[in-house]
């Protein structure tokens, strides 16, 4: 036997066992994750109760899962049953912005042809937040009427993190659908002072929907920040005065100098000479010698 073929008798167990190692965890994790899965799938099943008590209770534990159970919800938007899709649309809006990778089939479920599905996927977008920004500005322009209702009502609710669609918002104050111009209004009132500008330019466009639109949404706007000042002012005046509940913080003080006069008095020169302490000595008188 030639030293190659003993090395490689001695390396083979050694290979063997190394591979062992590595797949039996990868086997260990897969049926892990196979358990997951499972449990996420009853889950999803039980979306379809009519009970919707049991349905928000079945949202609550699939949001508990969070991230793993994402793949699993993305694929259950497609079901036949309505009520999964519109089930699992609501628990990855309740999972939140990590729900992103969602997004294109949410947005495509924005003209299901169930109302309240529909609804879902609003909502659902509207929760996931800044991450469906871009999505819902190019949802903006679909054909549907259906997409861009439920795209201008996402929009409405996640508010200055969609400021990017200031202008194109502003044009969806003349859309043809009374239910969008509406949304538009609500998501531009929803930016905030920051489309302002934008709104007050738009008071002078030759198109009567978008100046009205403009007027709604600066109103409102105007009126949330006039409440606030109002909210303050209330606060203000709700708070106690020391002066009325503690007069003695805020009565005059009196005068130190007419309780103790000596006080207010003049101080003595402190350069002028001081008397000598040690008293100046008496001469002694020497005595007469007598006659």
């Amino acid at each position: 036997m030639d030293n190659n073929t003993r090395k490689k008798l001695i390396l083979a167990p050694k290979i063997a066992f190394i591979c062992l190692s590595v797949i039996l965890p990868l086997i260990g994790s897969v049926k892990a994750q196979t358990a997951i899965n499972t449990e996420i799938i009853t889950k999803v099943e039980k979306l379809r109760d009519t009970d919707k008590i049991k349905r928000l209770e079945t949202v609550r534990e699939l949001r508990k899962i969070g991230v793993t159970a994402i793949p699993v919800l993305t694929a259950a938007l497609q079901e036949k049953e309505q009520q999964i899709r519109g089930g699992a649309a609501f628990a990855l809006g309740a999972i939140g912005p990590e729900a992103k990778t969602a997004i294109p089939q949410l947005i495509v479920m924005l003209k299901d042809e169930d109302e309240q599905v529909r609804l879902d996927a609003a909502v659902a977008l509207r929760r996931i937040g800044s991450p469906a920004v871009y999505a819902l500005t190019k949802a903006l322009k679909d054909d549907n009427v259906l997409v861009r209702r439920g795209a201008t009502f996402a929009l409405a609710g996640i508010g200055a993190q969609a400021k990017q669609t200031i202008p194109i918002l502003i044009e969806m104050l003349s859309d043809n659908d009374e239910q969008i111009r509406l949304n538009a209004s609500i998501a531009l009132r929803g930016i905030g002072a920051t489309a302002t500008p934008a709104l007050t330019e738009a008071l002078q466009h030759k198109n009567p929907l978008i100046r009205k639109g403009a007027a709604i949404a600066l109103g409102q706007i105007h009126t949330e920040i006039s409440q606030v000042r109002n909210n303050q002012n209330q606060r203000d005046n709700l708070r106690p005065n020391p002066c009325i509940t503690r007069p003695n913080l805020c009565a005059p003080r009196p005068n130190i100098c007419e309780q103790r006069p000596n006080l207010s008095a003049p101080r003595p020169n402190i350069c002028a000479p001081r008397p000598s302490a040690i008293p100046t000595p008496i001469p002694r008188q020497t005595p007469q010698p007598k006659t």
